[in-house]
């Protein structure tokens, strides 16, 4: 702002004048006729600028700035018609100004109002004593330094019969610029964005603050001229207002503090916080010069032990506040740590904690053949409950039932909830009887549920994984896998049955062993379509960033996601099957750059936990982007927690290789374990994606918001970008937006699709946005869609 035309002209045209000034005093001396009026005429054409810039550009913008600059406008103004009596006294007329003169009351209504312009206002509620006490300091020390130069002189000319109403004018000067500087330093060291403007006022106030002590200097010692080098000040420093109203930038937000000059942005607080203090570091360096030359002032050493005073007060608040902070911040992170355990519907323990203890358990078997037990509890026909009496009576019967299950299992074994209606146990120890534990759970499900009027009836299927002491200790993996399979078996058995795993067991999906071949062939071969679902940004409706998303089909029929990721996963495939996504959608990011513009854009791929610990994975992601000639920060790698229970050193150190190519990494599904928190520290992230779970109520839970919003607190705390995953409601948004969620995901605003379908969005931006969301509230579909399995954590792009 400060390379506008208008800027130049108004400095090089104050610039003129004080070379006029100057040629002036090196020609005729200072107290010539020709000096004076050379002088006076430049200040008034200096304040006439300052006056004339500051009503120019009131148009510019809105309130409360605008009255920021009509406030400037007429201060400069007075000053203005003050300079302008003083021409006519001296230039015109020939005579010689009195001490005291109507001129002097112009000036001083300058000096009041610019109090009222710069008085600062942002925080005075909330922070009064902190802005006070800085404001002493402040005061206090400018106060020391007039008295040391000026006011001193003034006050020992009252003892020489100086008349009264001369002694409160010359008095008035100093003092008034004390208090305007005083808010203007106070106002800088407050204000929140640009402060280029502002800094300029401050800096004029300064130059016309030490021509006005030098002025009531001169006076009280009967040695001003009008062609004295003090105006020089006085020019500069309008000179200076005038610049500053012309580089004031255009229509600043209205959400703007009163006085402020510049648009919001984060301001460099240390650097900020500091500014109070300067004042007294030059009282000290004046009072240390006075010192020197052995000049001993009692009113000096008084108003800077003072000063000293206030300082100690604001450090023990700042101490204060600190230690509060701190507190917060640990009571914040104590609640989330334990709610992060906890499954929000239920109170039980979630699937982090359960994974966790489950590994422990594993260990403990591995070390001293400890047997453990583990099962999968699935409840029958949840689902028509959910379809025929909605889910809030759904949520109340996972509760009851969550209830009936704590009950039925000892004080040592663990029952956790997964999501939905499935449930797991686990049991350790040498007294644990597996398929007696797992017939209790059966019968505590038994009798009739009440809720309300409804009595409901319902059954569950158990699947049991027995590792016992002699036998050779299973992964997790295993053993999950193992415990899933038999929970099938169960459910093909019928309701309410249990199913102990044996090796003859497979999944039905295992059963038809021609996927096997076929996905092998289809990602040797490139024959995996890649879909994209949109994040966008909440406030604007514009699209951020888009996710790729894997979907397979053999003759013509969708395979089900979950099922050939798995499947990927057994068959080594996923780095290959990764490699491929991220080589998609870099080719079509670059696509859609080239097409519509989008260089902003970016695009996310989902990476299985076995990749972080891959050291050459960060290698054929930079031979990607440079094959696309994709910038590496317009990629982001989506990991999950899982990524963190291997080899952790090992994934740190290709994190860090993948930070310093400039590739972005992103947390998915956040909140929904303990060791999430913990990767904020282990791994340097730059955003997180809050899982679909802590999404689902928050329209109708209030403690699911309540939670929700200390899931955005520490986002924006550690300074991760924070996107909302699941988002499917318009209530769900409303709730959003309010918690101040920045970005958010879900089939509200876009369900997964081919990348020509999203054409339209990224080129409209948020008009579509609103459209495809106002279309799936109608009940229309939003796009053309394929079958999709949401929330699943390997959901590979």
């Amino acid at each position: 702002m400060w390379r506008r035309p208008a800027v130049y002209c108004a400095g090089a045209f104050t610039a003129l004048l004080i070379a006029a000034c100057l040629l002036a005093n090196l020609l005729t001396g200072e107290d010539s006729s020709t000096a004076s009026v050379v002088y006076n005429l430049a200040q008034l054409a200096a304040a006439t600028l300052a006056a004339v810039a500051s009503a120019v550009v009131v148009r510019r913008h809105r309130m409360p700035v605008r009255r920021t600059w009509i406030v400037v406008a007429i201060a400069s103004g007075c000053w203005a018609i003050g300079q302008s009596y003083w021409c006519y006294v001296e230039v015109l007329r020939g005579g010689e100004m009195t001490t005291v003169s109507i001129a002097d009351l112009f000036f001083l209504v300058f000096a009041a109002l610019m109090v009222v312009a710069v008085a600062p206002t942002q925080g005075l509620q909330t922070d009064r004593l902190r802005t006070l006490l800085d404001a002493f300091i402040i005061g206090m020390s400018l106060f020391t330094i007039s008295w040391s130069t000026s006011i001193n002189e003034i006050a020992k000319t009252a003892a020489d019969g100086t008349e009264i109403l001369t002694l409160l004018v010359n008095l008035a000067y100093p003092c008034f610029d004390i208090v305007v500087l005083t808010m203007v330093i106070l106002n800088v060291s407050r204000r929140t964005g640009q402060r280029s403007s502002l800094t300029a006022l401050a800096l004029a106030m300064g130059l016309i603050t030490v021509s006005d002590s030098f002025y009531v200097y001169l006076i009280a010692t009967e040695s001003f001229s009008s062609g004295s080098t003090v105006a020089l000040g006085w020019i500069a420093g309008f000179g200076l207002i005038g610049c500053a109203a012309f580089a004031s930038p255009d229509h600043p937000s209205t959400g703007s503090a009163r006085g402020s000059v510049g648009p919001a942005r984060p301001i460099h607080t240390r650097r900020a916080s500091s500014l109070p203090y300067i004042p007294l570091v030059l009282a000290l360096l004046v009072v240390g010069i006075n010192r020197l030359d052995n000049v001993v002032d009692r009113v000096s050493g008084i108003a800077l032990v003072l000063t000293f005073m206030g300082v100690l007060a604001r450090q023990y608040l700042t101490i204060r506040d600190n230690a509060t902070l701190t507190q917060d911040l640990e009571k914040r992170e104590s609640e989330l740590a334990r709610q992060a355990f906890q499954d929000i519907l239920t109170g039980l323990p979630n699937r982090a904690l359960f994974i966790d203890r489950a590994a422990h358990a594993l260990e403990q078997h591995r070390r001293s053949m400890r047997p453990l037990a583990l099962m999968f509890v699935d409840l029958d026909d949840f689902k028509a409950v959910n379809d025929t009496l909605g889910h809030p009576v759904g949520d109340q019967l996972v509760i009851r039932v969550a209830e009936r299950l704590r009950g039925a299992i000892r004080s040592s074994d663990t029952v956790a909830r997964f999501g939905g209606d499935e449930f797991a146990v686990l049991a350790e120890g040498e007294d644990t009887d597996a398929v007696e534990l797992g017939s209790r759970l059966v019968e505590s499900l038994r009798p009739h549920f009440t809720l309300g009027k409804e009595q409901l009836s319902i059954g569950a299927s158990i699947g049991i994984a027995e590792v016992a002491a002699a036998q050779v200790t299973p992964t997790l993996d295993e053993l999950f896998s193992q415990a899933d399979i038999a929970m099938y078996a169960a459910k093909r058995a019928g309701k309410g049955q249990l199913a102990i795993y044996e090796p003859s067991m497979v999944l039905p999906e295992a059963a038809d062993l021609r996927y096997r071949p076929l996905l092998t062939e289809a990602i040797r071969t490139g024959a995996i379509d890649c879909v994209y679902q949109p994040i966008l940004d909440l406030a604007t409706g514009r699209v951020q960033c888009m996710e790729a998303l894997a979907r397979w089909q053999v003759d013509g029929q969708p395979v089900r996601q979950d099922y050939f990721i798995k499947l990927a996963g057994r068959l080594k495939l996923l780095p290959a099957l990764t490699d491929l996504m991220v080589d998609r959608a870099c080719a079509q990011l670059a696509d859609w750059a080239a097409r519509l513009g989008r260089s902003d854009l970016q695009v996310g791929v989902n990476v299985p936990p076995g990749l972080m610990t891959d050291r050459e994975f960060p290698h054929r992601i930079a031979a990607t982007l440079q094959r696309h000639r994709v910038p590496a920060d317009r990629l982001v790698l989506e990991i999950t927690e899982d990524a963190l229970l291997g080899e952790l050193a090992v994934a740190r150190s290709v994190a860090d290789q993948l930070r310093r190519a400039g590739v972005q990494l992103w947390l998915d599904d956040f909140g929904t374990g303990y060791s999430s928190l913990l990767s904020l520290r282990q791994i340097s992230l730059q955003a997180v994606k809050i899982d679909i779970a802590f999404v689902a109520n928050i329209h109708t839970d209030p403690s699911a918001a309540q939670f929700l919003r200390a899931l955005l607190a520490l986002g924006r705390d550690l300074e991760l970008t924070v996107t909302a995953e699941g988002v499917e409601l318009p209530e769900q948004a409303a709730v959003l937006r309010e918690l101040g969620c920045p970005f958010v995901q879900g089939f509200l605003y876009a369900r997964p699709a081919p990348a020509g379908e999203f054409d339209l969005l990224l080129s409209t931006g948020s008009a579509e946005a609103a459209e495809a969301a106002a279309r799936f509230e109608s009940g229309a579909p939003t796009r053309p869609t394929t079958p999709v399995d949401r929330g699943h954590p390997l959901t590979l792009g």
